[in-house]
């Protein structure tokens, strides 16, 4: 990354705060666009009473607990499933069947089975991880080079240091690929579940206040969302930095 990306980042995101303090109050009535300043004195005063960290602490928990679970059981099945043929064939037609059907159709069906509590939105967050998580781990599984597999076998190594050392080193990237992608879907699972049915979390508070035309509340949670996007999405880039720091760095380049 050049020294200019963040500059010109910083520069667009002000640009952004400015068209939208002007048009607040001005091009559109405050009810329906609040303004910036007032979104940070809500965030302030939700932070000091600390009404903004019960919700989250909620959401975050859903995400957390269905996210891992989700992750484990994908790249579990995903493994296996990419190094059998049998296997594969079986499972994979019932797989993309079930992975066709919108996620968040299914998320009544959770709530009336699982209750309005933890475990409905921790179903939803789960669904939404796993299908991505497989997918990529079985096709990074896939593609791994079989005569890399048959070099470690030809030089002795057992089926656990193939595993190891040749499978999951070549299958990580595309790993950290579904996980990253997880990443933002899960969120969006537990979001829905908190519209459809709960009396906690963010995205109760979003309904709450859109409920009472306070569009400075509705602003605040979705900041606070999208926080917790983007520390969860820089916490993954950080650890697949250090799973991956054998792969060189590509930089994409536009010509113009």
């Amino acid at each position: 990354m050049t020294a200019k990306v963040p500059l010109l980042r910083l520069l667009v995101a002000a640009s952004l705060l400015a068209a939208w303090q002007l048009a607040s109050g001005r091009l559109i009535a405050e009810i329906f666009l609040s303004s910036p300043w007032l979104v940070v004195h809500r965030l302030v005063e939700l932070a000091a009473t600390g009404e903004i960290f019960l919700h989250l602490r909620v959401t975050v928990t859903e995400v957390v607990v269905g996210y891992v679970l989700g992750a484990i059981v994908g790249i579990g099945l995903g493994f296996p499933t990419g190094r059998s043929t049998t296997l594969s064939q079986t499972i994979e037609p019932f797989l993309m069947a079930f992975y066709s059907i919108p996620k968040m159709a299914l998320a009544p069906l959770f709530v009336i089975w699982l209750g309005i509590g933890l475990a409905s939105k921790v179903a939803i967050v789960f669904l939404s991880v796993f299908f991505l998580t497989f997918f990529n781990t079985y096709a990074g599984v896939r593609n791994v080079s079989e005569e890399l597999v048959s070099l470690a076998r030809i030089m002795r190594a057992s089926r656990g240091q193939v595993l190891t050392r040749v499978i999951l080193p070549a299958a990580i990237p595309s790993i950290m690929l579904g996980l990253r992608m997880a990443l933002p879907y899960g969120i969006i699972g537990a979001f829905v579940g908190e519209f459809i049915a709960a009396n906690r979390g963010i995205g109760y508070f979003i309904l709450f206040s859109a409920s009472t035309f306070d569009s400075t509340g509705v602003f605040a949670g979705v900041f606070t969302l999208l926080a917790l996007v983007v520390l969860a999405n820089w916490a993954l880039g950080r650890l697949e930095r250090r799973l991956v720091r054998w792969k060189p760095v590509q930089e994409t380049k536009v010509a113009i």
